[in-house]
This record gives structure tokens, sequence and C-alpha cells, in this order.
């Protein structure tokens, strides 16, 4: 059985995953490339912090279980 951390954020990058809607969440989530595997992936037990004013999310690949990060750009 498998069991995954709920996702912790910084107050700014909550702020900013919130203003994202769900299904482009899920998207972002769905796709983040992992050296391991090379290929997008699921994020898995991740966290997300404001570097710059990007958002960066944090965890682990849902396959291989390899550390893994997404940049999603700040407008």
């Amino acid at each position: 059985m498998t069991i995954f951390q709920f996702p912790q954020f910084s107050p700014e990058a909550a702020k900013l995953w919130e203003e994202i809607p769900v299904e482009f969440q899920e998207e972002i989530l769905d796709n983040v490339f992992c050296s391991h595997c090379r290929d997008a992936v699921r994020i898995v037990d991740y966290s997300g912090s404001v570097v710059s004013g990007d958002l960066r999310l944090k965890g682990n690949c849902a396959i291989c279980g390899n550390q893994v990060a997404r940049l999603v750009e700040g407008s």
C-alpha cells in the first residue's frame, strides 16, 4: 500500500496555486519530467514554494520515486 503526503505550500505558493483552475492543476501534476524514467510523469509527495515570482513544485516521480521538480512561471 502506497501512502502519499498532502502537499505542503508556503503561503505565497498556496496563493499562486489556488489561482490556477483545478483542471490545469491536474495537467501540471501529470506532466513533470523524470530524468530517470525519461518521460513525463505524475509528481507525488510534492511541496510548493515561490522562487523569483514563479511557483516551484518539488516532489517525487509516481513511477520510480526519483526526485522531480516543475516550475510554473508567473505572469
